[in-house]
């Protein structure tokens, strides 16, 4: 008796080999680990963007940033570009969280630059009773905040490690918004965790004397 022309008796049963085996399996790892590289990706850039809308950061083209002195000095960090005068009542409102967000990253992989459009160092000198956490610049005659295209004060441009400009945020902020941080992170900074615990713990302190 026959079956498809093949005698009974001559029938093999096929047995897959184990080479074969070895790749299906090795397949299916790369295929579950490119999922979840996927997924990642997916929920950083999707975090990323929630945290751009949120702070109503101005995506920019990464084209290189105008280049002054203190700035070329940084290159291969993430800078934040404050430009600001102390005679501006935002500027001044948002100097307390900005200070804040200079403590709260490595200095290694994170500064504030803060350039002031003061006519001198006098009024500056007055506005910080002891040395700020970042360097300041003097911008007489708004040379810098004018080759950045500042229309109003503060405002801020997030340069990154290579010199690109990022991001731009137009008026105050509350630098100690926890999406800064996220953001940041993700443009490579890298936060301090003893900058937070000691802010947090100067905050208590303020709150509850003793």
């Amino acid at each position: 008796m026959s079956y498809s022309g093949i005698p009974v008796d001559q029938k093999r049963t096929w047995v897959v080999p184990r080479w074969l085996k070895e790749a299906f399996v090795a397949f299916a790892a790369i295929a579950v680990l490119a999922v979840g590289i996927s997924k990642g990706l997916q929920h950083f850039g999707g975090s990323t963007d929630r945290a751009k809308g949120a702070v109503e950061a101005d995506e920019l083209d990464g084209r290189p940033a105008p280049l002054f002195k203190e700035l070329a000095e940084r290159k291969g960090k993430l800078v934040l570009v404050n430009f600001w005068a102390t005679w501006c009542p935002p500027c001044r409102e948002e100097m307390p969280s900005l200070m804040q967000l200079a403590r709260s990253f490595d200095a290694k992989t994170f500064e504030v630059l803060s350039v002031t459009v003061d006519e001198s160092w006098e009024p500056v000198n007055k506005f910080f009773p002891s040395p700020p956490p970042f360097k300041v610049v003097l911008d007489q005659g708004a040379r810098w905040s004018q080759t950045y295209g500042t229309t109003k004060f503060p405002e801020s441009y997030l340069v990154d490690a290579r010199g690109g400009l990022r991001l731009k945020f137009v008026g105050p902020r509350d630098w100690m918004d926890p999406n800064f941080r996220t953001l940041f992170e993700a443009y490579g900074a890298r936060y301090s965790l003893s900058a937070g615990t000691d802010a947090k713990s100067a905050a208590a302190a303020q709150t509850n004397p003793k």
